[in-house]
């Protein structure tokens, strides 16, 4: 089928604005959404649609053809559509699996977002597809409605028919429909001009902060715990890889007491002058100690990633398996035990160890360590004064980690790494 996409007419926009005005008067947190969204007139679609720019493409004839909708019917699939794009449905649909099933994800993406229109108490049309059609509980994600649809590989095919038509538009991580523009390419006369991905995130925040403000104003459980769920994770700060920041912490460390060159004349330099002995410049070879927690509240997987980081990048940065010294440190001991290996250390449980122990008895051995790692839980006091060794505090736990030093580098390491 071929669409000419075009402006909206006069009467058309009329008819648009009457059912964003509705529209926002039903979920006014879209606002921002529905602004954003520009209008296009794709005579012959049969439907509502968007594409990865936030262009919106309506037939014109559910607008003001003799079967056009009413503004209420208008407002639900306005706000339907919009869903797509602050879910960003394009975006989570290219993380799928190949070959994607496009039906499936269709039926998932519509699902997701049509719950929670219901639960605001939004009127959708007759026959719209809800997790309780595809026999799912409500509130979870595209994702998991889509896993029930098409079965992991290996198991009976879906029995769903693979349909490439089927969906939203490209802006619902389904194909485009006819008469989509092409990325960056407005309409003739100027309108409709894309929204560029930067400009999609700041919109998709200004509605996250509306939800959130909105359900602060009316109480807990106000709104739909699917949207309130998205804008929790919208906002979320963002999240850094653990092993990213340990590689790095200890890469530096260990970087910067290597480049710690110094004279010696243990070995004479070889620019000779004649009557005159000159020291050469020598690198140490760095010593590092890892002092273990092994009654922390950590679980044995947390604790075996952790040290296989640690090890990953002592081995890359150049430190000899002989100057890797490893302590553990539980709660009964007084004394940091020296460990053989990693694959020796087992965790004891209980809590409360005193992992200055540890650090001491690692700064107390001979040659004395140029880096000192501590696995911890950080359920621990921490000693007073900058350690002579280069100090990383790894801490393994559900809370942001306190108390450590502000003169050595802390790791934060959620649980379940």
């Amino acid at each position: 089928m071929s669409v000419a996409s075009r402006s909206l007419t006069d009467d058309e926009w009329e008819a648009f604005r009457l059912g964003r005005l509705v529209a926002a008067e039903r979920a006014p947190y879209f606002m921002h959404a529905l602004f954003a969204a520009a209008p296009v007139a794709s005579p012959g679609l049969g439907t509502f649609a968007v594409d990865g720019s936030w262009r919106l493409y309506m037939d014109p004839d559910l607008l003001v053809g003799e079967g056009r909708w009413d503004s209420a019917t208008v407002a639900a699939v306005l706000l339907h559509e919009v869903g797509h794009l602050l879910r960003d449905h394009a975006a989570r649909a290219a993380n799928l699996p190949t070959p994607r099933h496009q039906l499936a994800w269709s039926l998932a993406g519509d699902a997701e977002i049509n719950d929670d229109l219901i639960a605001a108490g939004v009127p959708l049309p007759e026959g719209c597809v809800t997790p309780a059609a595809l026999g799912c509980p409500d509130g979870d994600l595209a994702e998991t409605y889509y896993a029930a649809l098409v079965p992991p590989e290996g198991a009976d095919g879906s029995s769903l028919p693979d349909d490439d038509s089927a969906g939203c538009g490209s802006g619902s991580g389904c194909p485009p429909v006819p008469g989509e523009l092409p990325s960056g390419v407005s309409l003739p006369d100027g309108s409709a001009e894309p929204v560029t991905p930067a400009e999609g995130d700041f919109v998709r925040r200004r509605v996250a902060h509306d939800v959130q403000a909105v359900e602060h104003a009316k109480g807990r459980g106000s709104m739909p715990g699917g949207l309130t769920r998205w804008a929790a994770s919208v906002l979320a700060p963002p999240t850094v890889p653990w092993a990213r920041v340990l590689r790095a912490a200890v890469r530096r460390a260990v970087a910067e007491r290597a480049g710690r060159v110094d004279y010696t004349y243990s070995r004479p330099s070889r620019r000779r002058l004649p009557g005159i002995l000159k020291p050469a410049m020598r690198a140490p070879s760095v010593i590092v100690s890892v002092v273990v927690d092994t009654s922390g509240s950590m679980s044995q997987a947390d604790l075996d990633a952790a040290m296989g980081e640690v090890h990953g990048v002592l081995r890359s940065s150049g430190v000899a398996r002989e100057h890797v010294r490893l302590l553990s440190c539980d709660a009964a001991a007084t004394t940091a035990q020296r460990v053989r290996s990693a694959t020796s250390v087992r965790l004891t449980g209980g809590g409360g160890t005193d992992m200055r122990i540890g650090i001491a008895a690692a700064e107390a051995a001979t040659p004395a360590p140029h880096v000192v790692i501590v696995l911890t839980d950080g359920d621990t006091p921490w000693p007073d004064t900058p350690t002579r060794a280069r100090l990383v505090c790894a801490v393994i736990s559900h809370r942001a980690p306190h108390g450590t030093p502000e003169w050595a580098t802390t790791v934060h390491i959620p649980p379940a790494a």
